[in-house]
């Protein structure tokens, strides 16, 4: 509900629910968008700006296989009503997802087009029981960087790596966050997602809901007194998903993008989560902890009929007059 009051609250819902009874066992949580050419797009909630992953359909457990069924035959009847569409743009989907794999199987079964391009990766990095075992599964040279790290600071009392786990704590979390993401970005030549007031306004307001479930943190690491380094997370019981971070561009040298890594996943072990997921874009830090890519694409579908064909072949024509655009400025 954050996004949808900061990114879509001009676009209509599209939330279909499956019902077993009186028990809501399924759902498809789209809204539908009026795109460039004023064709009327499906989209999960969430997508777009803020760069959610792992979006999906949603089944209760022992119905996975019951709910797509009646999600496609109202997809096709609505075709003939005001509650019609042009498009399906799934983005960012984790490729083989079973729900969203068969909903395309059975839309083209249908007739439908189902069109797929790559998207960024997510990186998945997957722990061990101990940290003396992740620490076996680093190379030499990693090893012994963080061993370095662990003996020059963590080993002192010149660290302190603070959690806001409670809605008390985020009007000093947030700034500290923001402004360490922010002043990084800018030596970069970014300007950063925080540069966005809605971004900003969405976050804040989201944190602020899902912190007292558990289902938000911010981290903030301190040395020498000052922070250094911030991430903000969102975990479950076995996975602790790092969604946006920052660190202090004046202080490169102390390496805080490292210590930051190694005290999250020191944390991570220590609470018998079983992975770190470091999310979506391709930077080389990931890998380097020996994370793994979760490899993602863009599912685009249209239905077989005249208005969807014609939306899709104007939209067609717009990203391959892009790719040529991009092309010809590599060229140069």
């Amino acid at each position: 509900m954050s996004w949808w009051r900061r990114y879509a609250d001009d676009c209509p819902l599209y939330l279909l629910g499956v019902f077993d009874g009186d028990r809501l066992v399924g759902m498809a949580p789209f809204y539908r968008s009026a795109g460039k050419t004023g064709g009327r797009t499906l989209r999960f909630l969430g997508d777009g700006e803020v760069c959610s992953d792992y979006l999906d359909l949603l089944a209760a457990p022992g119905y996975e296989n019951r709910i797509i069924s009646p999600l496609v035959d109202w997809l096709l009847e609505a075709l003939t009503t005001s509650d019609s569409w042009d498009a399906m743009e799934l983005d960012g989907i984790e490729s083989g997802t079973p729900l969203v794999e068969e909903l395309t199987r059975q839309l083209a079964g249908a007739q439908a087009m189902v069109r797929r391009r790559p998207a960024q990766n997510c990186w998945r990095l997957e722990l061990p029981e101990s940290w003396y075992e992740f620490e076996m599964l680093q190379s030499k040279s990693h090893r012994k960087q963080i061993r370095r790290l662990i003996k020059r600071v963590f080993d002192t009392d010149r660290c302190q790596l603070h959690v806001c786990n409670s809605i008390t704590q985020i009007d000093e979390a947030m700034p500290i966050l923001i402004d360490l993401h922010t002043r990084r970005r800018k030596t970069l030549d970014q300007t950063g997602c925080f540069a966005c007031d809605r971004f900003r306004r969405f976050l804040y307001e989201a944190a602020n809901e899902m912190i007292p479930s558990g289902n938000c943190e911010i981290l903030w690491l301190e040395l020498d007194g000052a922070p250094i380094a911030a991430e903000i997370h969102f975990p479950t019981d076995t996975i602790c998903y790092a969604y946006q971070a920052g660190i202090d561009p004046a202080r490169i040298k102390e390496e805080p993008g490292s210590l930051m890594q190694i005290a999250v996943i020191r944390r991570a072990i220590e609470q018998g989560k079983t992975a770190v997921d470091f999310l979506r874009g391709d930077e080389p830090y990931k890998a380097h902890w020996r994370a793994e890519p979760r490899v993602c694409e863009t599912i685009r579908v249209v239905p077989n009929t005249t208005s969807g064909l014609i939306r899709h072949g104007i939209w067609s024509t717009q990203v391959q007059v892009k790719s040529w655009f991009k092309a010809s400025l590599g060229k140069d």
